[in-house]
This record gives C-alpha cells, sequence and structure tokens, in this order.
C-alpha cells in the first residue's frame, strides 16, 4: 500500500497551480531532445553522416531495444530511491546535464569510415536514449506520485501535453530556418542543411533543455510513497505486477500501435517536405500547422474526457487521425499547399486525445494495487515508456526500409519518382493503417471514471486500515486482510 509523504496534504487531492505550471517545464525541455531526435535524426544519419538507410534503420533498432531492457530495471531502482527529494526528482534534476551532453554528441559524426560511422552514430544513439530514459522516464512517473486524484492526474498531463505541444510548434516553425541558416555554404542551402549547422542547432537545443528539466524537479513535490513492506516486493514480482496488469497492457498495445505510425511520419517529414514537396522549408508550414490543430483539439480535453469517457475520446481520435492521413496520401499535393496545410491541422485536430494515454498509466496502477496490494509506479510508466521506445525505433526503422526500398540515395541531388511514392507511403499510408490498428486494444480498456472513483475510494480506506495495521506489529499478509476488511465494512 501506499502511505502519504510529508510533502502538503490538499483538499480533494488537489495539486497546486504552482507546481502544474512547474510541471509542464521539463516536457517543452524533453521537445528539444524527442520531437529534434523524431524529426531530424533520419535525415543527419543518411545525408550528412552518410549512413545507408539500412544500416541506420538497424541502429535505431537496436539501441532502442538495449534502451528498452534499461527501461523496466531503471524504473523498479527508480521507485524505490529514497532521497530528500523523493524517489523520482533527482533523476529528473541529475540526469538533465547528461541529456544536454549526450544530444549534442549525437549530432556529430567526426570520423570518415563507413565502419567509424556508423559505430559512432550507434554509441551515441543508445547513449542518448538511456539519459532520456532516466531523466524523461523519472519526469513521466511523477504524475501518479503528485495526487491520488484520477482528475487531476488528467489535468496534469493534459498541462504537460501543452508544455509539449508549444514547444513542438516553436521547433517545427524554428528548426528548418535555423539549419538552413547555419550552414557553411550557400550549396547546402538547397539540401537544407549539413554538419556545421546541425551542431550549432542542436548545441543550442541542449543547452534550452537544462533548465527546463530543473524547474520541474525542484518545482514540484512527490506525495505518495512507497511503505517498508511494499519496497520488499522483489523484482521479479513486480515485474509480474506489470505484465499482468490488463489494463496496462492494453495501454502499451495501442501506445505501440499509434506511436510507430506516428514517430515513423515524424521522421521522414523533411524527407516528405523536401523531395515529395520540392521544398525543406515547407515543413515550417505543415508541422506547425498540424501543431496548432493538436493544441486546438486538446484544449477542452480534460472536461470531456471526464464526462464522455477516455476509451469513448480514444476511439473517436484514432479513427479521425487515420481517416486525414488517408485523406492526406490519397490528396497529396495536387490541391495546393493551402489544402495540405489545412489536412495538417485537421490532422493535427483529430489528436485531441493523445493527453489521455498518459493520465491512464496511474489510473491501472491504482486498478493493481486494489486488486492485488502491489503498487508499481515507476516500473508501470517503465513499460509505457517501452511501448513509446519500441514505437520509435520500429517507426523509424520500417519508414528508413520503406524508402530504402524504392531506392532512396542520400547522396543523390533528385530523387527518383518511385522513391517519391515510397516516401509518400512512409509519411502517410503506413501511419494510418497503424491508427486504425491501435483502436482495437482500446475496445477493451474498462477503468471508467465511474470506476476509478471507487476504486480510489477503496485504496483510501485500505491505506488507512493496512497503515494502522503494520503500525501495531502485524505481518504484511496479516494487515492487507485487515485491510480488504475494512473495505468490505465500508460498502455494507
Amino acid at each position: 500500500m501506499t502511505t502519504q509523504s510529508e510533502a502538503p496534504a490538499t483538499k480533494g487531492g488537489q495539486v497546486p497551480l504552482r507546481e502544474k505550471i512547474s510541471f509542464a517545464f521539463a516536457e517543452f525541455g524533453s521537445q528539444f531532445i524527442w520531437s529534434t531526435l523524431g524529426t531530424f535524426l533520419l535525415p543527419f544519419f543518411t545525408d550528412v553522416a552518410l549512413i545507408a538507410p539500412v544500416a541506420a534503420g538497424n541502429i535505431l533498432l537496436v539501441a532502442r531495444v538495449l534502451d528498452g531492457i534499461q527501461d523496466l530495471g531503471f524504473g523498479y531502482i527508480a521507485e524505490r530511491t529514497t532521497s530528500r527529494w523523493g524517489r523520482f526528482r533527482p533523476y529528473v534534476i541529475f540526469g538533465a546535464p547528461v541529456v544536454s551532453i549526450c544530444m549534442i554528441l549525437t549530432f556529430t559524426s567526426p570520423f570518415d569510415g563507413q565502419g567509424a560511422k556508423i559505430a559512432w552514430a550507434g554509441v551515441t544513439y543508445v547513449l542518448i536514449c538511456f539519459a532520456y530514459t532516466v531523466a524523461n522516464m523519472s519526469y513521466g512517473s511523477l504524475a501518479g506520485v503528485m495526487t491520488t486524484d484520477s482528475g487531476e492526474r488528467l489535468t496534469l498531463n493534459w498541462i504537460r501535453s501543452q508544455g509539449g505541444n508549444i514547444a513542438s510548434l516553436l521547433l517545427q516553425t524554428v528548426t528548418p530556418f535555423l539549419l538552413v541558416y547555419f550552414v557553411a555554404t550557400e550549396a547546402a542551402k538547397d539540401k537544407g542543411f549539413d554538419s556545421r549547422s546541425f551542431l550549432i542547432t542542436m548545441t543550442i537545443y541542449g543547452l534550452v533543455t537544462l533548465p527546463m528539466f530543473l524547474i520541474t524537479g525542484f518545482g514540484v513535490r512527490e506525495r505518495i510513497t512507497l511503505t517498508p513492506e511494499q519496497q520488499k516486493v522483489s523484482f521479479r514480482e513486480t515485474v509480474k505486477a506489470v505484465v499482468s496488469n490488463s489494463q496496462l497492457v492494453i495501454i502499451f498495445l495501442f501506445m505501440l500501435m499509434m506511436l510507430i505510425g506516428l514517430f515513423g511520419r515524424i521522421g521522414v517529414m523533411l524527407f516528405y517536405a523536401r523531395d515529395y514537396l520540392g521544398n525543406p522549408l515547407l515543413m515550417a508550414s505543415l508541422m506547425p500547422a498540424f501543431q496548432m490543430g493538436t493544441m486546438a483539439g486538446q484544449f477542452f480535453l480534460p472536461p470531456l474526457a471526464l464526462k464522455l469517457g477516455k476509451r469513448n475520446m480514444l476511439i473517436g481520435s484514432l479513427f479521425s487521425s487515420g481517416a486525414v492521413l488517408l485523406a492526406i496520401f490519397f490528396i497529396g499535393d495536387g490541391q495546393g499547399l493551402a489544402v495540405l496545410t489545412a489536412l495538417h491541422f485537421a490532422y493535427g485536430l483529430a489528436g485531441f486525445a493523445a493527453p489521455i494515454a498518459l493520465s491512464m498509466v496511474p489510473d491501472a496502477v491504482d486498478y493493481y494495487e486494489d486488486k492485488t496490494g502491489i503498487r508499481a509506479d515507476g516500473t508501470s510508466y517503465a513499460a509505457v515508456s517501452l511501448s513509446t521506445k519500441f514505437a520509435s525505433a520500429i517507426g523509424g526503422a520500417l519508414t528508413l526500409y520503406i524508402v530504402g526500398l524504392f531506392g532512396y540515395d542520400g547522396a543523390a541531388q533528385q530523387q527518383t519518382a518511385e522513391v517519391m511514392t515510397g516516401i509518400n507511403i512512409a509519411a502517410n499510408l503506413m501511419p494510418a493503417i497503424m491508427a486504425f490498428l491501435a483502436i482495437i486494444p482500446v475496445l477493451f480498456w474498462k477503468l471508467s471514471t465511474k470506476k476509478m472513483a471507487e476504486i480510489a475510494a477503496e485504496l483510501e480506506v485500505k491505506r488507512a486500515a493496512q497503515a494502522d495495521a503494520l503500525a501495531h506489529g502485524l505481518s504484511r499478509d496479516e494487515a492487507e486482510a485487515v485491510a480488504e476488511h475494512a473495505v468490505e465494512e465500508a460498502e455494507s
């Protein structure tokens, strides 16, 4: 069971506004890492480091698999960490500088030979993945330990999403121009970037990231802690708690499918703008339109999600996203930039339910604690983070395999018509299919707003009864029996 820490309690589980605002900053900073890697690392690999698309795809897969193995182990360590800052905040605070340094190294290519280039790219990408996991997975776990209220968790993740949306909008608008502005030669402007412009731009982004994580790390408080008995739960039991949590498995599956499409699309958008549409700076129109649509769609999310239900909101969002992507695929650039920009705005608008996914994780954690008495905040978030890592790897590799299959050549000045078709498939058709497939696991989600209110009430009774039993010297099993009896009495 969980207990309350010494952080100030708030009425009804409410989180102070100051903490909610502070919570958004790390997401703002993390997008300077995550969105930038997702959007610009593939062009850097293929067109600056001149690594073959298939080799670049393999780097993504291997690095993310290794990173995924790290996730569950680190989640277990983090949720059992004891410090003056809590369980997760230390990793947010002290992990941020490492993330910034690794970010800069990832966008360098100091060697000439193909083997050395691949080795350097692989090592630096593994390092940034590991460092980002430590800082960002700990950050993601905070919402589940800042409050016990499901509605407040939804609000926190909505605010978090707004921080990410603002950063993404800024990045998608500014980055293409920065990459062109900092090029070493006029000839590189047609390509849209070179090694010098990548190094300067990513150094700026690494420096921006650091204070954003620190504001969150020092600005929020953890209120839910593990009892000494819960800290004794073994790693094997904790992993079992994650794997056997049916609602957490649902989150893992639909996020995996949805994000394979999204991350794959983001990874080839520069190719889509430069090669398919004919101008790399068109990214500064299409991606901000998508982001503004996302922000508009999510503006009224918290009250709608609580009223209509998270499951229904997600199904509507996924179906709408797939439909718009199909429209973009078939229309292409035939109707002009204005129509294409409007469709990208509609695609962002269709993603209105994205923040719901993260708010579902602590709901699934509470559900499993109510059933078994085992709480695994960090490991559960690690499992969901694992779906994100796998989706990033599979989506990025899949799009590279697709464009590689159609004959993409990073050294070519002009791509063939076959390559254009492959880019359109990778950017639009593949993500549409994945959005439709992601609906299937969501159909099995059963934690409604009403159900979560019942679980929260039961957990409150259980935690109080078990804490009292443990204080009187009862064993863990005896305390759990007392807690179950207390719930039965409360319901009668």
